[in-house]
């Protein structure tokens, strides 16, 4: 994906992509040329089509194919009458056709299949992805927001899907996201303070300005395990056990960062989560790391650990 655009890593399965001035670029290429509809082949144009609206009998993949094209047709229509070549509407479409190929390499060079959607930021493309899954593409022009948000629940929204948005349905008696225009500036940030007030204030206009982050590499390298209730560790030898499978983990993914980062890790750090009688204790010990090697690795680890059994060093109980 970086080699189309500027990426943020969102998520194990998740990335925002900033098509500016790819979309920007795009559409100068394209300067005089119309945009023909099988150019977006799995795209849906949220807001123009008549899905819902009128009851079809028929195949259901059929019908929704059907829709996705009259949609696309309808916003091809929409560009053509009402908006000029450097419109913010015609950088979505350009992102559309971006992403269209995009998503085409992926599933030729990984096999694997994508959602995407196409809008002027990250929470409307974080929204419009989700519209059309499995393996389709969404494209959310600004003019189609207040619509879809009169029916959306805030909680629906990011960032608002934890206590925030909680408090602003609860404070202001309301449950969908299009209802938050109903209140003035001054009120939002009266009850939610200038910072939050004002985003909350442009946000349900479809309006935000959190830019898309170049991914930093992590400072750190690790893999964990839990060991609940009957799976507690009792012997140095379960536990010896178990720090191999996590360091032959280690391994792995510090081979894998060297070879694609050019960096080697200088620091092994082995940290143990104990919870017991209603109270839980936390400790961590730091060494060298000499080696990518996992058995290494392991005895380094087990050095580490091995004062806090409290059978004693020497026995085979822990």
């Amino acid at each position: 994906m970086s080699r189309f655009a500027v990426i943020e890593r969102a998520s194990i399965d998740e990335v925002y992509v900033d098509l500016t001035a790819a979309a920007r670029e795009r559409v100068r290429q394209m300067e005089g040329q119309q945009v023909d509809a099988e150019m977006l082949k799995t795209t849906f144009v949220d807001g123009f089509s008549q899905h819902g609206d009128t009851l079809q009998s028929g195949d259901p993949a059929t019908l929704r194919e059907e829709e996705r094209r009259a949609g696309v047709w309808a916003w091809l229509e929409y560009l053509h009458r009402n908006c000029d070549q450097q419109s913010p509407e015609h950088q979505l479409t350009a992102g559309a056709l971006i992403v269209e190929e995009m998503r085409a390499a992926v599933e030729a060079e990984t096999g694997y299949r994508c959602s995407a959607g196409i809008s002027h930021n990250k929470v409307l493309a974080k929204l419009s992805c989700g519209l059309n899954k499995p393996n389709r593409q969404t494209l959310l022009p600004l003019c189609s927001v207040p619509r879809l948000f009169d029916t959306l629940p805030i909680g629906k929204i990011r960032n608002l899907g934890g206590k925030l948005g909680e408090s602003v349905a609860q404070h202001l008696n309301i449950e969908y996201m299009g209802q938050l225009r109903a209140f003035p500036l001054s009120q939002l940030q009266a009850a939610f303070g200038e910072k939050t007030g004002g985003w909350l204030f442009d946000l349900c206009r479809g309006v935000d300005f959190e830019p898309v982050r170049d991914r930093h590499l992590p400072k750190s390298i690790g893999c964990s395990k839990n060991f609940l209730g009957t799976e507690a560790l009792s012997s140095c030898e379960q536990v010896k056990h178990w720090l191999l499978q996590l360091a032959t983990e280690l391994e792995e993914r510090l081979t894998k960062d060297r070879e694609q980062n050019q960096r080697v890790g200088k620091q092994l750090s082995v940290s143990v989560r104990l919870e017991g009688a209603g109270k839980s204790s936390h400790f961590s010990r730091c060494c060298a790391l000499s080696q990518y090697q996992a058995q290494s690795i392991a005895n380094n680890a087990f050095t580490l650990l091995r004062g806090f059994n409290t059978a004693g060093s020497h026995q085979t109980a822990w």
